[in-house]
């Protein structure tokens, strides 16, 4: 596949809970009656019969690397942010806070930008001229671990009748692997730990999307090094355990949101 290179395009940003009606198609966002939008909630997915996305669910259980991530953009924030005369320790708190929020952002979004360049790719469309080495390096690195896999497809969604749904980077049909890409700082040479509960999400993936039992993969993309890639594969008794943590989230997510999001498969 080629690449063409006109700089393209970012879809608008939309918020981490996300929502899938019962044949998989994504419902981010409500009419407000105003002419507006604004993110679907749980009072909507329980009027309308929506399912939860995976990362939603998966939000009930502790994330201990995402927290310390967190909590490091704040000590930074606030190493670098010199405190105002007069300023209150509460009003300094909450500029450290906006500060590190920031950051945050910051990265999420080109995070964004790069995954869409990725999609781009494997669609068959136009790719950012700032993002090519990007996706080159992804492509070869899927050409390296799977160099007998040729039928990547983007971004597919789904639902899946025990009430979730979700939707996944990359997958190929006919092994069943799933490969999610995550953006990351620095060029990974310094040797620290990648991969630590991804499986969590990569099985309700694959059984979300009703492959054969497979391994899958992560790939870290360097947002601030172009060409860099690094990835950790999971191995099939790897998915099979984030399978079982994974349900074990959704029953708790069902139980803390009082809201059964399962449904019974309708007949062809």
């Amino acid at each position: 596949m080629s690449l063409i290179l006109p700089v393209g395009k970012a879809p608008p940003q939309v918020e981490s809970q996300h929502w899938y009606d019962r044949e998989g198609r994504p419902c981010y966002e409500q009419a407000t009656g105003k002419g507006g939008l604004r993110p679907t909630d749980l009072r909507d997915a329980r009027k309308l019969g929506l399912v939860p996305s995976v990362t939603t669910v998966l939000s009930v259980l502790a994330k201990p690397a995402l927290t310390t991530w967190l909590v490091d953009q704040a000590i930074l924030a606030a190493l670098t942010l010199p405190r105002v005369e007069g300023e209150t320790e509460s009003a300094y708190i909450q500029r450290i806070r906006e500060d590190s929020k920031a950051q945050a952002k910051a990265a999420a979004d080109e995070g964004t930008k790069i995954h869409d360049a990725i999609e781009a790719y494997f669609k068959g469309g136009y790719v950012p001229l700032k993002y090519a080495m990007h996706v080159e390096a992804v492509a070869w690195k899927l050409r390296e671990v799977y160099p007998g896999v040729t039928d990547w497809i983007a971004e597919k969604s789904f639902a899946h009748s025990m009430g979730y749904g979700g939707k996944v980077d990359l997958h190929s049909p006919s092994t069943g692997i799933v490969v999610d890409h995550k953006g990351k700082d620095g060029d990974f040479s310094d040797g620290k730990k990648l991969a630590y509960d991804q499986h969590w999400q990569l099985a309700p993936y694959n059984r979300g999307l009703l492959l054969p039992p497979s391994e899958c993969m992560n790939l870290f993309v360097s947002r601030t090094h172009p060409g860099k890639v690094a990835h950790h594969v999971w191995t099939q008794k790897d998915v099979d355990e984030g399978w079982r943590v994974f349900c074990a989230a959704l029953e708790t997510w069902k139980c803390l949101r009082r809201f059964d999001s399962a449904f019974a498969l309708q007949a062809a």
